[in-house]
């Protein structure tokens, strides 16, 4: 009697059920396989059967297997839906083997939305772990992942479980190395929910979780001191970190990138931009923010003496205004300067004054004739000054 059906997977029973009532037409062996809670299932995998081992019978696989332990491959079956997962576990107590249900991130999804119509049948005893892999990797292949129901997402025979952290960590990344072909499908996958714009109950749900767990303090105290801890470990590879992040901050698709969100984010949030502006500009020109930035500038000029040279010629040119030299009675222009420096140099040359400190007295003359109610001085050096523009 076939009592489940789909493409690639089907069960059939051939007892009847537990509670039936037994007659004369029962058979010795039926009444037998029955009382022992055997209804002999079998479960056919792309038509290859496999026997269903019934609970009594599990229960003493650890007796028989090398490590004492117990090892079974299983199949999660959703009666309603067709869906189905095929696993192995391995584990050294009967209640952990019946606690533990599965461990693939789409069976988990599905298995916690639907608990209620999920069915596991235990289908193949193996003597070791390492059995289980092999098993494993013989049913769950490229064929089996193309099947839509299938919860699987990458080929069997991904490691052997349970070993120590760092053993399993290295295990599983040599494996992904010389197997990339096996995570295809896992991959692609991903790729088609994470890309397709689609924002999914789920997906929003998971996005919230991973914010509240990265704002808790717990988490940025961990954070930060695996941070502090792999710096002072591996201060070469932190500093050629930091210029790689530099450069990849200073491309020209990053700062696009950037540019865009930010403006984005400025016009659905007017307030909140205006609110930081202001917290901004007082950060910037606060008695604390002056001294750090002084103190910076004058390590960096020293350091850099051609930078602060440029810098230095580049604010002059940019603040240079040219004068005129002016005859004190009939206020004609006599010369014209580029700049007061040109004019206090050639008062020099010529023996007017002894050194170009002179520049502030014509710098107070032009400013008197320019900002009403400034100063008295109406001349310098005999001769009177204005600002060309």
């Amino acid at each position: 009697m076939e009592i489940f059906s789909s493409e690639k997977v089907r069960i059939t029973q051939k007892y009847g059920l537990g509670n039936m009532i037994f007659d004369e037409n029962s058979s010795e062996e039926e009444v037998i396989h029955i009382m022992n809670g055997d209804f002999g299932l079998i479960v056919y995998i792309k038509e290859v059967p496999y026997r269903v081992i019934p609970r009594g019978e599990l229960v003493r696989k650890n007796k028989q297997s090398e490590d004492g332990n117990y090892h079974f491959i299983y199949i999660q079956i959703n009666m309603e839906s067709g869906e189905y997962y095929i696993g192995k576990v391995n584990r050294k107590s009967w209640k952990e083997i019946d606690r533990y249900q599965g461990s693939g991130l789409r069976f988990v999804n599905s298995y916690e939305k639907h608990k209620d119509s999920f069915i596991r049948y235990h289908i193949e005893s193996c003597s070791t772990a390492e059995e289980t892999e092999r098993v494993e990797a013989e049913i769950v292949d490229d064929e089996l992942l193309s099947d839509p129901f299938c919860l699987n997402l990458v080929n069997g025979g991904g490691g052997v479980t349970h070993h120590s952290s760092e053993e399993r960590k290295e295990k599983i990344r040599k494996y992904m190395i010389e197997h990339p072909e096996n995570y295809k499908n896992i991959l692609q996958k991903t790729r088609e929910m994470f890309c397709s714009g689609e924002s999914s109950e789920a997906l929003k749900k998971r996005n919230m979780a991973i914010k509240e767990t990265m704002s808790s303090d717990k988490f940025r105290n961990m954070t930060r001191d695996r941070i502090t801890n792999w710096k002072s470990e591996n201060p070469q590879a932190y500093h050629e970190a930091r210029e790689k992040n530099k450069l990849a901050m200073h491309s020209k698709e990053v700062i696009e990138k950037r540019n865009a969100s930010l403006k984005k984010w400025r016009e659905e949030n007017p307030e909140k931009n205006d609110e930081y502006r202001r917290k901004l500009i007082a950060a910037q020109h606060s008695a604390d923010a002056e001294q750090k930035r002084s103190v910076s500038l004058k390590k960096f000029y020293k350091d850099h003496p051609e930078v602060a040279k440029k810098r230095a010629m580049a604010s002059a040119e940019k603040n240079r205004k040219a004068v005129n030299m002016l005859d004190l009675n009939t206020k004609e222009v006599i010369r014209k300067f580029d700049s007061i420096q040109e004019a206090a140099e050639w008062l020099v040359d010529h023996g007017l004054a002894k050194n170009i400190n002179c520049k502030a007295s014509i710098c107070n003359v032009c400013t008197k004739r320019t900002v009403p109610g400034h100063g008295t001085k109406k001349s310098a050096y005999g001769y009177g000054w204005e600002h060309a523009e």
